[in-house]
């Protein structure tokens, strides 16, 4: 910018909105550039922004660092096992020595209110769910899920030690 000599009328002349006005090609350039600078800007944010603003489903399970030696007194127990069959891998669910098929949605149903019987009868509302790495994450979150609506409060997954 060429400096400005104390006359007002070319102070006036020298400011940015003269001088990038709509003849001049600077100006132009800007205004045609300022709705794709703001896209660029915002979709920017949502990427930056949108893992904090999405709900995804689960529950959420704050390990312990050292070793797991925690444990439950005696108390509910089932066992999952998993099952070879025809129609392919299935996996029961053994609670008061009875087999539950958690493919089939009548015996969810029965398990969740064998649970709730159960669950009135104790003392403490927990149930300890024995596991292996064989059983698929869904089938316990299954057992898991209907333990809660059945009125546990706590549940302690276990699995057989190496």
């Amino acid at each position: 910018m060429r400096p400005l000599k104390g006359h007002w009328g070319k102070w006036r002349s020298e400011t940015l909105r003269h001088r990038f006005s709509r003849g001049g090609w600077g100006g132009r350039a800007l205004f045609a550039a300022a709705p794709w600078l703001t896209l660029v800007l915002l979709a920017g944010m949502l990427l930056v922004v949108g893992d904090y603003i999405l709900l995804r489903p689960g529950m959420v399970f704050d390990l312990p660092r050292a070793p797991f030696r925690e444990g439950m007194q005696y108390g509910l127990t089932a066992v999952m096992i998993p099952v070879a069959r025809a129609g392919g891998p299935q996996t029961l669910v053994f609670f008061d020595d009875e087999p539950f098929d958690l493919g089939v949605a009548a015996r969810q149903e029965q398990l969740a209110v064998r649970i709730r019987n159960r669950v009135a009868l104790e003392a403490r509302r927990e149930i300890l769910l024995l596991a292996d790495r064989r059983i698929p994450h869904g089938d316990v979150m299954t057992v898991v899920n209907l333990a809660r609506e059945a009125g546990v409060s706590r549940v302690n997954v276990s699995t057989k030690p190496d």
